[in-house]
Order: structure tokens, then sequence, then C-alpha cells
């Protein structure tokens, strides 16, 4: 008996362990990349004799899906854990906000307020029952179980930096995540927290990942868009292949990695209305990276959240404040972020422009920062970057089974509660490729 043939649109990290996990149980995978790496939002590009990420990643200590992964490829030794230098800027002065002894120094709020915090951060990890969070609105839990100042001067600002004109509809299950997923990597009496980090980038673990497939004979292709799908001339609800710009290939299955707006664009007519609905409910903002080789260190701190709406970008993540410069031939890396409508300007802008416009702000952060620190500019920009968490989520997740025969969707919008990262992309893999290969083994 020929094996099936399980076509995967995307070549991230849900794509890769999807292709692992069906390969694993026997099945022949092609996995189909419409640019040219490998990796997903957890792409590198060679730099400095190193490898650096597209977007900043780290790891956290419960992030045990991609900690399993990197053992089951035999690369788990590859991986240091790294303590973190986390911090707070407001009205021109930079906080650091590792510790809770580091809350009761933030003098932005007054001191009932910073107990208020370090109770905040105790309290949120250790709520299970996440659906009466996903209730309400962030904005108004905080208002409500915080107040006004911290509202105004700690969440608020970072709520609207990160999701513009959409930070009042955000669930407050969105920032249990996050709270959560933090406190995860506090380690020891001081609470610190460590971060893990694979030697030689996230590139060793990708590269693990596609060599495996390879060694099992998938047929992996990058530089492949899919631009459609062919359905049976027979029964038009069931997907029987994908169209490239080059070529149709024929599949049994199909699984979509793509955000839900790609797959609206290349799914068959066919495709149920109601299932499509759902598709279209989930906004995304875009991300949108500048990053800068430069020959001196912006701060001390390694990810640098701005609280300050002045400021045109969310946070400065200085990735050699994290890994040596040492490990990039002594230059200083660092990443400028920011969340946006896909349709802002900003998105569209080249890295000197992007730059002119950071520079200054840059400069208030450090003000011996000077553009002649800075050697090479280089703009990264996802339009799916971040899926919008709005109240009631659970109840809108499009099924993994999408009412198409033979079409599986595996996206961010399905991670949930959590937020996106390449843990939860792995897990999500293994779902999907578990899903898939049990619903085959009922057909046969």
């Amino acid at each position: 008996m020929n094996p099936i043939r399980v076509g995967i649109i995307g070549g991230g990290y849900a794509g890769l362990t999807a292709a692992f996990e069906l390969q694993k149980r026997g099945h022949a995978v092609t996995v189909l990349e419409k640019y040219g790496q490998w990796g997903g939002q957890a792409a590198t590009l060679p730099l400095l004799g190193s490898h650096i990420e597209y977007f900043y990643h780290h790891l956290f200590g419960s992030d045990t899906h991609i900690l399993g992964l990197m053992d089951e490829l035999g690369i788990g030794e590859q991986l240091r854990w790294i303590e973190s230098k986390v911090g707070w800027y407001y009205d021109g002065c930079i906080y650091d906000l590792v510790t809770p002894f580091d809350l009761l120094r933030f003098r932005p709020v007054n001191l009932i307020n910073r107990i208020k915090l370090g109770l905040m951060y105790l309290y949120l990890p250790r709520i299970r029952d996440w659906r009466r969070l996903e209730q309400i609105t962030a904005r108004d839990w905080i208002l409500h179980t915080m107040g006004q100042q911290i509202y105004d001067r700690f969440w608020g600002p970072l709520l609207r930096g990160k999701f513009g004109e959409l930070a009042d509809q955000v669930s407050m299950t969105w920032l249990w995540g996050k709270v959560k997923v933090r406190g995860s990597s506090r380690r020891g009496a001081s609470a610190k927290e460590m971060l893990a980090y694979p030697l030689g980038s996230f590139q060793i673990i990708t590269q693990a990942l596609v060599d495996r497939l390879r060694a099992g004979k998938a047929d992996l292709r990058l530089n492949r868009e899919v631009i459609g799908m062919v359905t049976d001339p027979s029964d038009p609800r069931r997907v029987t292949g994908v169209v490239t710009k080059d070529e149709t290939i024929p599949f049994d299955v199909v699984i979509a990695t793509v955000p839900g707006y790609t797959l609206l664009e290349i799914a068959p007519p066919s495709l149920d209305e109601t299932y499509a609905d759902l598709l279209r409910a989930v906004r995304y903002q875009a991300a949108l990276v500048l990053l800068l080789v430069s020959k001196r260190s912006l701060s001390r701190i390694y990810w640098m959240n701005i609280a300050d709406r002045t400021m045109p970008f969310v946070a400065v993540i200085e990735h050699t404040n994290y890994v040596p410069p040492s490990e990039y031939q002594g230059r200083h890396l660092i990443y400028v972020s920011n969340y946006l409508e896909r349709d802002d300007p900003r998105f569209g802008m080249s890295a000197s422009d992007l730059f002119d416009l950071y520079q200054l702000h840059l400069k208030r952060i450090n003000p011996a920062f000077d553009a002649e620190w800075i050697e090479r500019k280089i703009v990264l920009r996802a339009e799916a970057g971040q899926p919008v968490i709005t109240c009631h989520y659970s109840q809108r997740i499009p099924d993994h089974r999408t009412p198409l025969k033979g079409l599986y969707l595996a996206n961010t919008m399905q991670i949930y509660p959590e937020d996106r990262g390449t843990n939860y992309s792995v897990r999500l893999g293994q779902m999907i490729g578990r899903i898939v290969d049990e619903d085959l083994k009922r057909e046969t």
C-alpha cells in the first residue's frame, strides 16, 4: 500500500513539527514554504559569523514541548540558561523589573500600588480557571482590581503599544498567559528570571528538524507559494491537492499552517461560510523589527518595555545583553520592536527611514547614543505577528478539522489560552499530526 501523501503549507515550527510527527507515523510528507528560509518567525539570518533570529527569541522554563523536541533531535545539551535583565522605560527613566524587590523600587507608582503589582504577579499564575478571565478585558480588570495609576503608568501604555486601537478589547486571558509564562522562569530565593537560548541560535533547532525530515525522505520545498487548492471533480468539498505558481501537486490530505486570512485567499469556493466567518473574525497585529548592528551598547537591559506612548516603538531588545557580544565579533545587536496595523505607514518603511524616525527616541534612552555607532540596519516584517485575543475568544476558535474533507488548519489563532511562541507552535504541530493520523486510521 502506498503511504498517504500529506501536503503541509508553511515551513514554520508548526509545519515542520507536524511533518516530523506524521513522518514518524509512516506518512509521506511534503512541506511547501513561501519564502527562502525554514523556521517561520523563528527563522534566522547569518550575521557576524553566527546566526540571529529575524524576531528576538528565547525559551522559558515552561516550554516543555520544544525542549522535549530538542532532546528527541539529539540537541538537548546545546542549550544554556542565562539570567535575564528586564527593564521598564517610563518618563525618561529605566527601571529594573526582574524580581519582586524591583517592583518595590518602581517609583512611577506609589508604594501601595507597587505592592499591588507584586501581588498581581504572584496571584495571576495561580489562577487555573482562565475561562472566567476571558469574560473581561485586561483594561477593565486592571482598572477594577489594580486602579487607575497602575493602568496609566504600567499596563496601559504596553497594551496600547502592542494592540493600538484594539487595546481596550484585549481579553484578560491574554495578560494572564504572559504573566504566567514569565513566572515559570523564575528560580531561586531571589526569584531571578532564567531564560534559555540555543548555542548557535534557533537555527540549530530548525536545521536539526530539517535534517531529520530529509533523512526520512520528506519532500521539503522552499520558495513555493501556494496560491490555491484543487478539489475532487465529483465532490467539491474534498480537497485533493494544492496549486503553486509553478505546478499543481496532488495530496490525500492538506494541512495549512498559514494565517486565517491567507487560508481564505487560497481555499476553494466550497469552504463553508460559517467557518470562513471564524477566520475573518480574528484580527492580527503585524510585527515590525529594526535590527541594529552597533559598535556600542544602548543600555544594560536585555528586554526593555517602553511604557511611554510618545515613543514610536513598544520595546527595545538588546540581544547582546543576553548572549554576549563576543559571539558576534564584539558587536551589539539591538532590536527595536513594534506591533502595528498592516496598513500603518511605518510597516512599509525602509530600514533607513525607520532609523531616522527612531534615533531621537533611542537618544532618550541613552543620551550618548549616536548614529555613528550603527554599522548596519536591517528591517524585518511579519504580517501576522500577533493575533488579537478578545473576550470570549475560546468560542470563536476555528476547528483544526475544516468543513472540507482532507483540509486541516493549524495556526497561531488556535494557540489558546497561551500566547503564540515557538513552544506552542511545536505543540500545535504535534497535535495536528496526531489528529490527522487518527482520522486517516479511522478511514482505512
